[in-house]
């Protein structure tokens, strides 16, 4: 058996006090997906207090708790004591960090990070060890945990960035110190906290303090803000740059693609090499960001033929794009989960993909708001009646306030319905769909239209 911590050793990192000797074989925050012999973080956030979990912890096989008070530990059960939980965790993942051999890439972005991650982590498989954050946990409290889960002996670690507003990229990417930073995009998400897109460049910029001098930059060339990256790059000092995109002065070129039933087929100019290769993806925009893949090989200076095996064999992300068949009363159909978020740039990729598809029976699309758009967040939801004519949906069923806009604005031709209550939303669903049709199902992930696809796919009302 691994174990990945033990008390003494914590102690002395976190400047703790432990009551007794404890070895755990990993780590968690949350007593729903806590796993036999973790160590539990008691962290108090802004909903909930971890304390208050503290038994559920020990009976779903806790070995010890990480605590800042004494509240709710049983007798005699292992613990360790420190001022502050959050700032012991981040202390465990510098220290995790500092000690480790592995190269470290780092990705952020308005959109693809996750994406990216899981292209590159599928990648790196198919040469080396290669260790990646779980879903979304890139934010100050995701990334010390990444790290503090981060088995020994990795080679390759890909970890995603995440922010909300100025100055938090800076400080994950300080406990991070990222070989590698890649920029996937700057597009129009999270602007109730910076309000506006130069606002969201600057932040996202923040990862290129910590890269070396003899790390890469990475960065989208397509975007309004390619030139303003590599300024900010070159100031930095950063050796290595790769650029990609469709621009002819990318270092990684897009040069053609076409799908194939369910797969791309895929080139590009690398250097002045051309490179090929296939994904089993529907969207256009799992392309581009694939190449930020390419960049990254070209920069550890890998095998091709060996590196790009892991976009061949691909899995889409639950929630973001993955298909899925449905069976309901003898009549089959499939919805395209794209649930899990949603901004004006992935909505228009997602909407732009789902016009291409093919269907023997209609289309459906399900979509609910997008968040964090600050004040102009109503205009934004109204620029989408085109592109939502152009899909080529006979039905279309919104959810949330601004969605509900969006509905009153598109042609009477469309049978439109608009439904708060996600039991309601599927009824419509059952009451609309016939064999052979395609449902889209598009929203921020707080909406809850990830709840929808589970029942749908389950076949629950």
């Amino acid at each position: 058996m691994t174990f990945l911590f033990e008390s003494g050793s914590l102690e002395k990192i976190t400047n703790g006090n432990a009551n007794k000797e404890w070895k755990a074989t990993g780590i968690s925050i949350d007593t729903r997906t806590i796993k036999k012999g973790d160590l539990f973080c008691a962290i108090k956030g802004t909903k909930y207090d971890g304390h208050d979990f503290i038994k559920k912890a020990y009976d779903k096989g806790a070995v010890a708790v990480l605590v800042n008070r004494n509240k709710n530990i049983p007798l005699n059960k292992p613990c360790l004591k420190v001022n502050n939980v959050l700032k012991a965790l981040e202390k465990i993942a510098d220290n995790k960090r500092k000690g480790s051999k592995a190269k470290f890439i780092a990705i952020t972005g308005s959109v693809g990070k996750t994406g990216t991650k899981e292209m590159l982590r599928d990648s790196f498989d198919k040469v080396a060890k290669v260790y990646a954050n779980e879903a979304s946990f890139n934010n100050h409290i995701g990334v010390p945990l990444a790290l503090c889960k981060m088995p020994k002996n990795i080679k390759y670690s890909v970890l995603e960035l995440g922010m909300n507003k100025l100055g938090e990229i800076k400080k994950l990417s300080k406990i991070v110190m990222p070989e590698v930073g890649i920029i996937t995009s700057i597009e129009n998400a999270h602007l109730s906290g910076l309000r506006t897109l130069n606002k969201i460049a600057e932040a996202k910029c923040e990862i290129l303090s910590q890269i070396s001098n003899s790390g890469c930059f990475i960065f989208n060339n397509d975007t309004n803000f390619s030139d303003y990256m590599l300024a900010k790059a070159k100031k930095f000092n950063i050796k290595n740059i790769i650029s990609y995109g469709i621009k002819k002065s990318s270092d990684v070129r897009l040069l053609k693609y076409r799908r194939v039933n369910n797969n791309y087929i895929i080139k590009a100019n690398v250097l002045g090499q051309e490179v090929g290769w296939k994904m089993p993806v529907v969207s256009e925009h799992w392309v581009h960001n694939s190449l930020s893949v390419i960049a990254v090989g070209l920069f550890y200076n890998l095998s091709f033929k060996n590196f790009l095996l892991g976009l061949r064999t691909f899995k889409v992300p639950t929630g973001r794009g993955n298909k899925i068949k449905c069976y309901l009363n003898g009549k089959k159909f499939i919805i395209i989960n794209d649930s899990y978020n949603s901004n004006p740039a992935s909505l228009k990729s997602s909407l732009a993909a789902f016009s291409k598809e093919k269907t023997k029976g209609k289309k459906i699309i399900i979509l609910g708001d997008m968040l964090e758009l600050g004040q102009d967040s109503l205009k934004i939801h109204l620029n989408f009646t085109n592109n939502i004519i152009s899909s080529g949906a006979k039905v279309l069923i919104t959810k949330g306030r601004h969605m509900k806009e969006l509905n009153k604005s598109l042609p009477t031709n469309i049978e439109k319905y608009h439904i708060e209550k996600s039991d309601n939303l599927i009824a419509t669903v059952y009451k609309n769909i016939s064999n052979n049709d395609l449902l889209l199902v598009k929203g921020s992930n707080s909406i809850g239209l990830g709840e929808v696809v589970r029942k749908l796919k389950n076949g629950l009302n």
